[in-house]
């Protein structure tokens, strides 16, 4: 990471730094500019058994239901605007034959150039209690 700059860059090798019983549960998008889109450049083999697609290759807007991949849209470019990690919880259901599951999605940015946003990382995890997040719901 150059000095100066507000994330470290990202390599398709450094997904190999992180614990081997967490990278299933990345993700990886790629920022293409003008007009700003994302890219998945990788999509763990965790989120593929969760969920029943991999979406390496493919866009967040092609998520369905649509209002889901919009969403997931907003949150990458929130990260993009903002230059900073976010996380965000989800109440979904990623097969209709499921029940729904809370997500927790811990967004980071990536620069390559030290300056942009030029990828954004992602963790996801579905280990606390569905109770535990609707009883935090119930209280907002």
């Amino acid at each position: 990471m150059k000095k100066d700059a507000f994330a470290p860059s990202w390599a398709v090798a450094d997904i190999l730094k992180y614990p081997a019983a967490a990278v299933p549960y990345f993700t990886v998008v790629e920022v293409i500019e003008n007009p700003q889109k994302f890219k998945y450049r990788f999509w763990g083999t965790g989120l593929a058994d969760v969920k029943g697609f991999d979406y390496t290759g493919r866009s967040p807007l092609d998520h369905l239901p649509e209002e889901h991949g919009r969403a997931i849209d907003r949150e990458y470019r929130m990260v993009v605007a903002e230059r900073r990690a976010i996380a965000f919880v989800h109440d979904l259901r990623p097969r209709t034959d499921q029940p729904s599951r809370f997500q927790e999605c811990l967004r980071l940015p990536m620069s390559n150039d030290g300056e942009t946003v030029t990828h954004v990382i992602s963790y996801s995890d579905w280990q606390t209690e569905n109770e535990k997040w609707k009883r935090f719901f119930e209280t907002q």
